[in-house]
């Protein structure tokens, strides 16, 4: 996909491209050279009658009760609303007519309504040949995390929202009991897609001689699902992940963002509000060629959120990535090596694998950053320095 074709892309999608797919099966190794690209989907995703409604904060009363008694007063059925929040901020979303959304808004206990999204980690146009050898695996230390330096991550909490991860892999350590599924009807936080698997290896793959190693190295992973097997999300999901880490997580703790969706005013004050308790972010920049100021949360300019873009192993900004004032470093995500679903492997390309890089060194730092030089050929004129341990 050629560079003017990225600009034209209007629409939510996460942000991976590339795979080339293997898996480790006992003793034997088998590898897939596939050809798997997601591209950006065409269309808008605002889901039409759809609509998060943020509720003003009221002491002492829960989100059920504020929902059924605005809702109530509105002469709307409880039933309309069926997924609600709790946390930075409290809300629910459901569908209701433009005349119900202005009723709602004129309501004195409503802060602000938006529109629900629809994001996409994008579809997979597949081509592979598998080949399988009696080579028996060991560790490879993925030229990203040579390039940024990793190191015992042990102790360390890392929040994964995306697809959900494989929590059996080998090469990661996935925390049971926080690990939380955000998909009304599916309480299984598994990936099913790959992605988020693929995110969490380069922040903590294991440092024990097989598959690879991530930046901080044997990090607990907690994985908050929000897309589906098909990659499919939501807004609602996304923002209701980010309110259960504003609530369960500690200073000190590290989140990792590799997705995108249009501006999101809501998203970005809880993104912020999270991160003002200590929390640190980073956040993928996106794989449009696009200025990301018009998009959530890689628009966000605040302190403990760091915004990535995509370098490849010469040091050269990727014509695929997004650029802008908010970035804050640049990251290896060009032909990246980690772990996938089925106790596999993958090598991908994306801000998705370079935000993680950046999760992974704030959570060995302690939410330091450090740079070694700066990106070449960077589009908007002022280079991204490169991250470092």
């Amino acid at each position: 996909m050629n560079s003017a074709t990225f600009k034209k892309a209007v629409s939510f999608f996460a942000l991976a491209s590339v795979f080339s797919i293997s898996g480790c099966q006992q003793d034997m190794m088998v590898e897939e050279a596939a050809n798997l690209a997601v591209e950006p989907t065409s269309s808008s995703k605002v889901i039409p009658g759809k609509f998060i409604v943020i509720l003003k904060d009221k002491k002492g009363q829960s989100v059920s009760e504020l929902r059924e008694r605005i809702l109530g007063r509105n002469g709307m059925e409880i039933g309309r609303a069926r997924e609600m929040f709790q946390g930075a901020l409290n809300g629910f979303s459901g569908s209701f007519s433009k005349e119900e959304i202005n009723l709602l808004r004129a309501d004195l206990n409503v802060a602000f309504i938006e529109p629900e999204q629809a994001v996409s980690l994008g579809k997979t146009a597949t081509s592979s040949t598998v080949t399988t050898t009696t080579t028996t695996s060991t560790q490879v230390i993925p030229w990203g995390v040579a390039r940024v330096g990793y190191g015992d991550g042990t102790g360390k909490t890392v929040w994964v929202i995306d697809s959900g991860v494989q929590t059996n892999h080998p090469d990661l350590n996935v925390d049971m009991v926080r690990s939380k599924s955000f998909i009304s009807g599916d309480a299984s936080f598994e990936d099913g897609y790959g992605h988020g698997t693929g995110v969490a290896g380069v922040i903590g793959a294991k440092d024990n001689n097989e598959g690879v190693v991530g930046v901080a190295a044997n990090a607990t992973i907690v994985a908050l699902r929000v897309f589906d097997n098909t990659g499919y999300g939501t807004l609602t999901r996304i923002y209701s992940a980010m309110n259960y880490v504003f609530q369960n997580a500690q200073p000190g703790d590290v989140v990792n963002m590799s997705l995108r969706v249009a501006a999101s005013s809501m998203l970005d004050d809880l993104v912020k509000k999270t991160a003002a308790r200590g929390i640190f972010i980073a956040v993928a920049s996106g794989n449009s060629y696009i200025d990301c100021k018009v998009d959530s949360p890689a628009r966000i300019i605040a302190p403990n959120v760091y915004v990535v873009s995509n370098m490849n192993s010469y040091g050269s900004f990727n014509p695929t990535s997004n650029f802008g004032a908010s970035v804050n470093f640049t990251a290896p995500g060009t032909d990246i090596r980690t772990t996938w679903k089925g106790s596999g492997y993958a090598t991908g390309n994306g801000t998705s694998y370079a935000a993680p890089h950046v999760a992974g060194i704030l959570a060995v730092n302690g939410g330091i950053v450090n740079s070694q030089g700066f990106v070449t050929n960077d589009p908007d004129g002022t280079p991204d320095p490169i991250a470092m341990k």
